[in-house]
């Protein structure tokens, strides 16, 4: 009995800790009502000056993406863009996620 209460507890334990990192931002840019934020961790700041990917993309101020072959695009509230270029919608769920259409939660709720 006390192995199984052992291992509902170590379940438990594993459990919060993967919650807690799932929560973790990504380094990069993400738009959050209609403002570029630098976001280093969990702490996120206006961003105010153009932010280079390693891939070479650019993002300025106001969310527009530059990719290295010049074209470009303007970043949608709810989505974010990592350290490496990868464009991405923002979790469910995550600080700055916003439910739109294209959200799979949004149907349920």
């Amino acid at each position: 009995m006390k192995q199984f209460l052992l291992a509902i507890a170590m379940l438990g334990i594993t459990y919060g800790a993967a919650a807690q990192t799932s929560m973790k931002m990504k380094d990069g840019v993400m738009m959050k009502n209609n403002k570029a934020m630098l976001c280093n961790g969990k702490k996120c700041t206006p961003l105010t000056a153009t932010f280079t990917c390693s891939d070479g993309c650019k993002v300025s101020p106001d969310g527009t993406v530059t990719k290295p072959d010049g074209t470009s695009m303007k970043l949608m509230n709810g989505y974010e863009i990592d350290k490496d270029g990868k464009t991405m919608m923002i979790a469910h769920g995550q600080a700055g996620h916003v439910c739109t259409k294209d959200c799979p939660m949004a149907k349920k709720m």
